[in-house]
């Protein structure tokens, strides 16, 4: 393909129209649901999935850019994600304010609890009675989210803030600072539905879960500042499970990174196609591995690359052969009517391969006149 048929293509690429104007991702709506249609009909099956939210890099101007400070990508469009461990995408939903396409029965609980539930819904409309695990951290959490998702017949584990526990009757983190490393308090709902903890870490990590408890505890390592060295505590089994399912949508975006498609384009929409091009190339990589593909993610987008190449090359058509302008061996040196003529255009000599302004009127190629006896004996 050319340069120009190809800048040609890209200013005309074009998704939906402004069918509707809610919806301020209308432009390339049928293309996210197609995608998260495709994603979920080919996705592994699994237990343990983690939502969380991914950053699409964008520069311009539009109502819907972030900036979130402390992210690799600071500025660009959000979007809601749920993945697997490994970072295989299920669902994507680009993030906008309060008209997010959330379910909206779920709008009374808050847009985190509307985005978790949303994915939970997902999962089950994959019509298998799994007992789906999902993992998300404090953004999201609240006892009204575990509550709806315990309702769901899923279970669910994630971090949570303190203001989030429904007056819990824990020990205050100020008093849990004081213990030694590796200290945990917890309660449990009177049905035991699910369980809030917290654990003295680094810092005090709160989390809830209605799948797990703090039993079996792990040992975790830890770098101890007074005594200079390294530790063994105590770590909760809830946190093992967290910390183990959680990092799968940044996983996803750290893959994505490394060879992100880097056209340029004045189109607000362009980085959210070319994204979902390297969102979906990179879970076919992730389909390719667990197959046991041995090609790492640059040597497979390269293989796709050449496939697409290799499909879409177009054979030329053969026409009828064109005369060959060499005489026969018996014509050219029949010596019968070879006459030199002028001609316009300059030649290369058969004989000679100078140039020429002369040809033979009968063989009809270039040939000078020092070399036309020559030629023709």
């Amino acid at each position: 393909m050319t340069r120009d048929r190809f800048d040609f293509i890209f200013r005309h690429l074009h998704v939906n129209d402004n069918l509707d104007l809610q919806d301020k991702y209308t432009k390339v709506r049928p293309l996210v649901t197609l995608l998260n249609k495709k994603f979920l009909e080919f996705s592994p099956l699994e237990e343990h999935y983690s939502v969380d939210e991914a950053m699409i890099p964008y520069y311009g101007r539009h109502g819907c850019k972030q900036h979130i400070k402390g992210k690799p990508i600071r500025y660009g469009f959000k979007a809601w994600v749920g993945a697997t461990r490994l970072g295989y995408v299920l669902w994507m939903e680009p993030y906008q304010g309060a008209t997010t396409m959330c379910n909206p029965i779920y709008k009374e609980l808050g847009l985190g609890a509307s985005v978790v539930l949303t994915f939970c819904d997902v999962l089950i409309s994959r019509g298998f009675d799994l007992p789906y695990h999902v993992v998300f951290d404090n953004f999201f959490t609240g006892t009204p989210l575990l509550e709806e998702i315990t309702k769901k017949g899923l279970r669910c584990t994630g971090t949570v803030r303190e203001n989030r526990t429904s007056s819990c009757p824990l020990i205050t983190s100020k008093l849990l600072k004081k213990k030694e490393r590796g200290a945990v308090d917890y309660r449990t709902t009177h049905d035991n539905t699910f369980i809030i903890a917290k654990w003295h870490d680094n810092n005090i990590f709160s989390i809830a879960s209605n799948a797990v408890g703090i039993n079996p505890k792990q040992s975790a390592k830890r770098f101890s500042q007074s005594e200079k060295r390294n530790i063994v505590i105590e770590e909760p089994h809830m946190v093992s499970i967290y910390n183990k399912y959680m990092g799968g949508v940044d996983r996803s975006d750290e893959n994505i990174s490394h060879y992100r498609i880097g056209i340029r384009g004045k189109k607000w929409y362009m980085p959210l196609l070319t994204h979902m091009i390297d969102l979906a190339e990179h879970n076919a990589w992730q389909l390719y591995k667990i197959n046991h593909g041995k090609l790492d993610h640059l040597g497979f987008r390269r293989r796709v690359a050449i496939a697409l190449i290799e499909s879409n090359r177009k054979n030329a058509k053969r026409g009828p052969s064109r005369p060959s302008h060499h005489e026969h061996a018996d014509s050219r040196k029949d010596q019968m009517n070879h006459l030199v003529i002028p001609q316009s255009k300059q030649t290369r000599c058969r004989q000679c391969h100078k140039k020429c302004l002369t040809r033979c009127k009968k063989c009809d190629v270039g040939v000078c006149v020092k070399c036309f006896e020559t030629y023709h004996s």
